[in-house]
């Protein structure tokens, strides 16, 4: 039995390009509920059927036969397509290690994002204050090993997975600069994923100007709260008078986080309603005793095609309590629920178990939540949409 923890996703699985430490973080499409999981066995083979047609495989295929575990997790992965459900997944090993990692916001690793080229090649951009910097690792280095071991041509950016481990252990790379191979030994630090950004921007009030809090939240983890909280005492230090918070691409997250943020926008509510097959409904609130400057002052919620699943929680519950206006793109709709059930192995089955709806009862998925103002431009056109969406209730404090 393993313990795990709470979390709500968004909509498509998705290697992200900037990959810290380890070099890797992952944007999780279906960042799941997790729970605590009996494993279950059958009795006599139930697999009698795949054994019969695989031993012809093992007899009469041409090419290389892959390994009892690689055709086990294709089995796997067959068997829940069959489902039609494309949040029923299955993670490897590696894969789940790094989800992990990603809700708790931190890791072992070397302090690098990488991408890759057109060329399936992994180049390296190190973070300025990070070991891998510090060791003498430059932007636009290519990965080509890492302790001893080559990496494929062409890779892929979980080959670098490796990178990341034990806090003070070192790793082994070489890489490629200007056709000169060179190697490093870096001792992993802990990395922390920073999923809170903020900084003051000013809203346009009449013939004046009002300083206003941006706040940017890019996942839900397990230390999102208390970065938020910081990054509220830090742009309350500067006397905002209103905020904006940006879900803009956020993909989803942990359900408690998302609970945790929305304590600080509303007050006291029903966040979110889970319904699960044949039990009662579960009412999701927010937490009792929480003050926040957030609650009172004026605000605004950024959101785009990309806000999903926890965002869209938060987003839904700022809406349904009129406490702020919603300014971008419909969000994605994701409402629906994942367990996650960890196998021997470490690897991980997702089972969509429920689906959730707003306090307000509306059902989100494949529909997503309508902005109060609509807005297509880019990026900063939406910012700017929103403060000027904010300015009528700064100039009405």
């Amino acid at each position: 039995m393993r313990a795990t923890k709470i979390a709500v996703g968004a909509a498509l699985l998705a290697w992200s390009g900037l990959m810290f430490a380890a070099g890797y973080v992952a944007r999780w499409a279906t960042s799941p509920i997790e729970v605590r999981v009996e494993r279950i066995y059958g009795g006599s083979n139930p697999h009698a059927l795949l054994d019969e047609a695989w031993a012809y495989v093992e007899q009469h295929f041409v090419g290389v036969v892959p390994s009892d575990t690689v055709r086990e997790y294709g089995a796997i992965r067959g068997a829940l397509a069959t489902l039609n459900d494309p949040y029923t997944t299955f993670s490897e090993p590696l894969s789940r290690s790094i989800e992990r990692d990603h809700m708790r916001g931190e890791f072992g690793g070397i302090g690098v994002q990488f991408s890759l080229n057109d060329k399936g090649q992994i180049i390296l951009k190190p973070r300025p204050d990070g070991p891998a910097a510090q060791a003498g690792v430059q932007e636009g280095d290519i990965l080509i090993a890492i302790n001893g071991q080559q990496l494929p041509s062409p890779a892929r950016l979980e080959d670098a997975a490796a990178l990341r481990g034990e806090e003070g252990k070192p790793v082994t790379i070489e890489v490629l600069r200007r056709g000169q191979r060179l190697r490093f030994t870096i001792i992993r630090a802990r990395i922390e994923l920073a999923s809170v950004e903020h900084r003051l921007v000013t809203a346009t009030v009449g013939n004046a100007t009002a300083p206003v809090g941006y706040i940017a939240l890019r996942a839900f983890t397990e230390r999102t709260d208390e970065e938020l909280q910081r990054a509220i005492e830090a742009l309350e230090a500067r006397a905002v008078q209103g905020y904006v918070l940006d879900l803009r691409d956020n993909s989803g997250g942990l359900l408690s986080s998302a609970v945790d943020v929305a304590s600080r926008l509303v007050t006291e509510t029903v966040v979110a309603i889970e319904q699960r097959r044949g039990q009662a409904e579960i009412l999701h609130r927010t937490r009792s005793g929480i003050t926040s400057p957030t609650q009172r002052k004026p605000l605004v919620v950024l959101v785009n095609q990309h806000t999903a699943s926890a965002a869209e929680i938060v987003a839904a519950a700022v809406q349904a309590q009129r406490r702020g206006l919603l300014v971008g793109q419909r969000t994605f709709g994701k409402g629906s629920v994942q367990l996650v059930f960890e196998l021997r192995d470490g690897s991980a089955v997702r089972v969509t178990a429920a689906r959730w709806l707003t306090s307000a009862r509306q059902a989100l998925d494949g529909n997503g939540l309508t902005p109060d103002v609509l807005v297509e431009g880019d990026a900063e056109a939406q910012l700017r949409a929103a403060l000027n969406a904010l300015a009528p209730s700064l100039a009405a404090r």
